[in-house]
C-alpha cells in the first residue's frame, strides 16, 4: 500500500498544508496586519536587490482564515476553502506590494498552525527571513512580537525584523 498524502499535509487533514518547503530567496511571514505589510515592502525591495524569487507565508487557524468572499451570509466555508482564500489574499498583498516590479517572482504559501513554528520551519530552504515586529496578536513583549521573536532565537538564516 503506498501513502498517497502530499508533501506537507497529513493524513488528518489531508490536502491541508502543514508545512512549507522552499528553495532559496526571500521569505516573508504575512499575518494580515499593518506591520506585515511592511516587511512584505520591505521584502518585496530585498528581493529585487538580491535577483531573486519572494516566497510570501501566511500561517493560519481557524479564527484567523480568511473568509471566502463569494460565499452567502450562513454558509460555513469548508477548511479547504478557507485555505484557498487565505492564499488569495495573501498572493493579492504581496502582488500589490510587488507591483513596481513586475520581474519579480512572487510565491504565495499557507501553513494551518502557528506563525514562528511554519517560518521557522520554512526558513530552512531561504536565504534570509523577514518578518514584522509587530502581529495580530496583542499578547508579547515590549519590543517586537513573539512570533518575531521565536524566529529571532530559532530560524537557520538571517532575520530581519521590519518596525
Amino acid at each position: 500500500m503506498t501513502d498517497s498524502t502530499a508533501p506537507g499535509t497529513n493524513w488528518t487533514m489531508r490536502g491541508i498544508h502543514t508545512s512549507a518547503e522552499i528553495n532559496g530567496g526571500v521569505l516573508v511571514g504575512d499575518d494580515g496586519s499593518d506591520a506585515a505589510v511592511r516587511a512584505v515592502e520591505y521584502a518585496v525591495e530585498e528581493a529585487v536587490r538580491r535577483g531573486t524569487d519572494l516566497h510570501v507565508l501566511r500561517a493560519w487557524t481557524i479564527p484567523t482564515a480568511v473568509r471566502p468572499p463569494d460565499l452567502p451570509f450562513g454558509v460555513t466555508p469548508s477548511i479547504l476553502e478557507f485555505q484557498e482564500a487565505t492564499k488569495a489574499q495573501t498572493l493579492a498583498r504581496a502582488t500589490d506590494a510587488g507591483a513596481d516590479h513586475p520581474d519579480l517572482q512572487i510565491h504565495a504559501r499557507t501553513v494551518y498552525g502557528r506563525g514562528d513554528q511554519a517560518l521557522i520551519g520554512a526558513s530552512a530552504g531561504a536565504d534570509v527571513l523577514v518578518v514584522g515586529s509587530r502581529g495580530l496578536s496583542r499578547i508579547g513583549n515590549f519590543l517586537i512580537g513573539s512570533t518575531a521573536a521565536a524566529c529571532i532565537r530559532q530560524a537557520p538564516v538571517p532575520v530581519v525584523v521590519v518596525r
